[in-house]
């Protein structure tokens, strides 16, 4: 495997893993052919499970695995894969199209093992023109379908968006609006501009932070200083705050309680990186990947170092 090694790169053994959390690529396979992808590569071989979970069971503290893809649904295993992660200990989230979680039937089943945690991307709320001119397909009825089961289901829910100039800059407003109709009074809402990482549509007039915070108060009605106010402040308890990602409330009110537990939060994320090297939320120590060799590395500096590759 190729790889451009990117200065502080790091790899662990699996028993020395400091990543509170740990993505793990199940799958290359994919149902949709969306314009930003961090893995486009469909040759990979499906990453095998005994290993995997051989690894993940010498993590020396409980840990966040988030099963992701290219698609993880496109695995016939993932109930069980979902159930076996359980069992050594670790907690897991999925990150997910949605497409097929549009099916009840389905989410009961990941649900009846053991999932209670889901990452949905909506990268055009329920706007099918959006979807097409970013992820190249109009399922705005699935996407909907998809949150609407997870809710009926009472998932802890994230939602996913990243935000292309000139083409969804109004999806904050629309997700509210969505999150308020389908009755969803719990969730993360995550927000990002354009990565410049595997396919992506980087090659046009990006967002920056700031502009991104711009576009939440205008959409919320919430003060940009209020929201600043929340830029220096961790992420998660006993966590350093991240230059290029936090989290904030919709109401003020809610500052204090549980994430996931009270009201709708968001989580605003520079994915457009630093100048010259591209690498989004560099050096985060937060965030790891388990590696083709079952060691874990910096997610976002292996990704970038293996473009065309794994």
């Amino acid at each position: 495997m190729s790889m451009n090694i990117i200065p502080g790169y790091y790899e662990l053994e699996p028993e020395n893993n400091t990543f509170q959390d740990v993505i793990i690529d199940v799958t290359h396979r994919c149902n949709m052919t969306c314009k930003n992808c961090y893995i486009p590569n469909r040759d990979i071989p499906d990453l095998d499970m005994n290993k995997m979970l051989d690894a993940i069971s010498k993590f020396p503290n409980r840990t966040m695995i988030r099963i992701i893809g290219a698609e993880p649904t496109m695995r016939k295993d993932l109930p069980e894969m979902i159930s076996k992660i359980r069992e050594t200990g670790n907690r897991c989230t999925l990150l997910t199209n949605g497409l097929r979680l549009s099916r009840d039937k389905y989410v009961k089943e990941l649900k009846s093992h053991g999932l209670t945690h889901c990452y949905l991307s909506m990268n055009g709320a329920d706007n099918d023109d959006w979807y097409e001119k970013i992820d190249e397909m109009r399922c705005a009825t699935k996407k909907v379908q998809a949150l609407t089961n997870l809710k009926n289901n009472k998932f802890i829910i994230d939602t996913g968006t990243i935000i292309v100039k000139g083409i969804n800059d109004e999806i904050i407003g629309s997700m509210l609006h969505l999150f308020k109709k389908i009755g969803v009074e719990h969730c993360m809402a995550r927000l990002k501009n354009v990565g410049d990482i595997g396919r992506s549509m980087s090659n046009q007039e990006n967002y920056t932070m700031n502009q991104l915070i711009d576009l939440a108060s205008k959409q919320t009605g919430l003060s940009v200083d209020y929201i600043e106010s929340w830029r220096q402040r961790p992420i998660y308890q006993n966590t350093e705050p991240e230059v290029d990602s936090f989290i904030f409330p919709l109401k003020p009110e809610q500052e204090g309680k549980l994430l996931h537990k009270s009201g709708i939060w968001f989580k605003i994320a520079n994915w457009k990186g630093d100048e010259g090297q591209s690498v989004p939320l560099r050096n985060n120590k937060r965030r790891g990947r388990l590696t083709p060799e079952f060691k874990v590395a910096p997610f976002f500096e292996h990704v970038k170092m293996n473009e065309g590759g794994y």
